[in-house]
C-alpha cells in the first residue's frame, strides 16, 4: 500500500514537473495560439473543441486500453527530440505556427515513450485528430482564401444572373444596381472547409467500414464545404437587391443566417454521401 502511494505522488511530481516545463517554454506559443483561435473572423475557433474530441474518442476505447499494458519505447524519445528542434527553430525566427506544430509532435512522443507502441496505435486517430487544433500559417491560409474567394465570386454572380438581375463582377468586388459588394475572406468558405475537415474525419472514423471508404467520405468534406459555401454569396447578393446593401453587411441577421444555412446544408450533403456510398461491410 505504501508503495502504490509513493508510486502514485512520484508520477503526480513528474506530471507537475513536465506541465511546468511545459509552460515555461511554450508560454509565448501557446498565447499566439489563444490569440489565433480567439480573434475576429479565426478560421480556428472551433480548437477548443479538438482536445475535447479527441479525449471522448480515447474514452471510447476505455476497454481495449485496459487489456494493454504500458511499456516505455524509445522511439518515442527521438519524436520529442524533433519536436524540440522544431520549437526551437520556430521560436527563434518568430514563426509560432512550426512552434505550434511542435506540440502536437510532442504529444505523440510523449505519449509514445510513456505507453508504448501498442497503446499509441490503438488512440492514433485521436491523436492524430489533435492536428486540427493547431492553426495553419497566415501565407497558406492567404493562399488558400485566394482562389476560394474567385470561385465563390464567380460562381455567385452566374447564379444571380439566371433571376435576371444585372451584375458585374471586377475581382472581388460585385456591382449591382444598389451599390457594390466585396467578397472578403470570412466569405471565402475557408472556416467552413477547415471545421468540415475536422468534423469529416471523425465522422469517417465513426463509421464502421473499411478504411478505403473511410478516407473517400472524408476526403468528400472538401468539395462539400465548398459547395455548401457557394450558396451563401448569391443569397447575400438578392437581398442586397431587394432591401439594400446594410441588409447583407456582416453585421445583418442575413449573414449570419447563410452561414448558418451553409454549415446545415453541409452537414446534410455529408449524411447524404456516407448513406450513399452504403457504409455496410
Amino acid at each position: 500500500m505504501e508503495f502504490q502511494k509513493a508510486k502514485s505522488a512520484t508520477v503526480f511530481i513528474c506530471i507537475l514537473i513536465f506541465l511546468s516545463l511545459f509552460i515555461v517554454c511554450y508560454h509565448a506559443t501557446l498565447a499566439w495560439m489563444y490569440i489565433r483561435c480567439r480573434g475576429v473572423d479565426s478560421y480556428y475557433s472551433h480548437a477548443f473543441l479538438i482536445p475535447i474530441v479527441s479525449a471522448w474518442l480515447i474514452w471510447q476505447k476505455r476497454d481495449q486500453l485496459k487489456e494493454l499494458h504500458p511499456e516505455i519505447s524509445w522511439l518515442g524519445l527521438i519524436i520529442i527530440g524533433f519536436a524540440a528542434l522544431l520549437h526551437i527553430f520556430g521560436t527563434i525566427l518568430y514563426v509560432f505556427s512550426v512552434s505550434g506544430f511542435s506540440i502536437f509532435f510532442l504529444i505523440i512522443g510523449t505519449v509514445l515513450f510513456l505507453f508504448g507502441k501498442e497503446i499509441t496505435k490503438a488512440i492514433g486517430f485521436p491523436l492524430a485528430f489533435l492536428i486540427f487544433m493547431f492553426p495553419l500559417p497566415l501565407a497558406v491560409l492567404t493562399a488558400i482564401t485566394f482562389p476560394l474567394k474567385v470561385l465563390v465570386a464567380r460562381t455567385g454572380v452566374q447564379i444571380v444572373e439566371w433571376f435576371g438581375i444585372p451584375v458585374v463582377r471586377e475581382g472581388f468586388n460585385i456591382i449591382i444596381p444598389g451599390g457594390n459588394l466585396v467578397v472578403g475572406n470570412p466569405c471565402s468558405g475557408l472556416r467552413s472547409l477547415i471545421a468540415f475537415l475536422a468534423l469529416g474525419a471523425v465522422l469517417a472514423y465513426q463509421v464502421d467500414t473499411s478504411l478505403p471508404r473511410k478516407v473517400i467520405l472524408f476526403l468528400l468534406s472538401i468539395p462539400i464545404a465548398i459547395l455548401s459555401n457557394i450558396i451563401r454569396v448569391p443569397i447575400l447578393i438578392l437581398v442586397s437587391h431587394y432591401y439594400g446593401l446594410k441588409a447583407a453587411s456582416p453585421e445583418s441577421v442575413w449573414h449570419v443566417a447563410t452561414g448558418m444555412l451553409a454549415f446545415i446544408v453541409g452537414f446534410m450533403l455529408f449524411l447524404t454521401a456516407s448513406k450513399c456510398l452504403r457504409w455496410q461491410r
